[in-house]
């Protein structure tokens, strides 16, 4: 999978999230999105995620309260899944469908710093075989939420969460069964 990190900056305040997300039909997905402000986090800190493209705002945070949009295809789908104090603006959208394909943007605001560009998040909702390949077998939906790298630009590295780590140790498991005879 291949996957860019980027960083939209101002003079105080900064949004990441990874640029691609690959997540199985059914499958919940966490929409990462992290941020840096100098300034303290208050009850007027907020994130608005929004959707192309449909070109909705579908979920709305602030004040320790959670807003789902009206009439949205992820009314009732959408949580909170982070923390404002550890720079954490992600949310949780479950049961993922074809339709969900597409770009998700992430709009923290914490003011006085609320000059940022909403970060981006490309998500792609496929068929759990597509995923491992033709012929693999498939865990249960539960097991593989989301596949998924982060790239920090402080250090350059690299980390991938629990679910995309264990999706790869499938897909080499898998790999390495085709090939019982040279193996053994």
């Amino acid at each position: 999978m291949h996957l860019r990190n980027q960083i939209d900056s101002t003079a105080d305040e900064e949004v990441s999230s990874p640029t691609e997300l690959i997540v199985g039909i059914g499958a919940d997905a966490k929409l990462p999105c992290t941020f840096r402000s100098s300034e303290e986090i208050t009850s007027a800190t907020s994130v608005t995620w929004s959707f192309q493209p449909e070109g909705s705002k579908f979920f709305y945070y602030s004040n320790g309260r959670e807003y789902n949009g009206k009439n949205t295809q992820f009314n009732g789908r959408s949580t909170w899944d982070g923390d404002f104090y550890k720079k954490d603006a992600s949310i949780k959208v479950g049961n993922m469908q074809p339709i969900d394909n597409g770009t998700y943007f992430c709009d923290v605001k914490n003011p006085p710093d609320i000059v940022t560009e909403p970060e981006q998040v490309e998500v792609r909702v496929l068929e759990i075989e597509k995923i491992l390949g033709p012929g693999r077998a498939a865990p249960t939906p539960a097991s593989t939420t989301t596949a998924m790298a982060t790239a920090t630009t402080a250090s350059g590295n690299i980390s991938l969460n629990g679910v995309s780590f264990w999706l790869l140790v499938l897909q080499f498991c898998c790999i390495l069964a085709s090939f019982q005879s040279y193996l053994f």
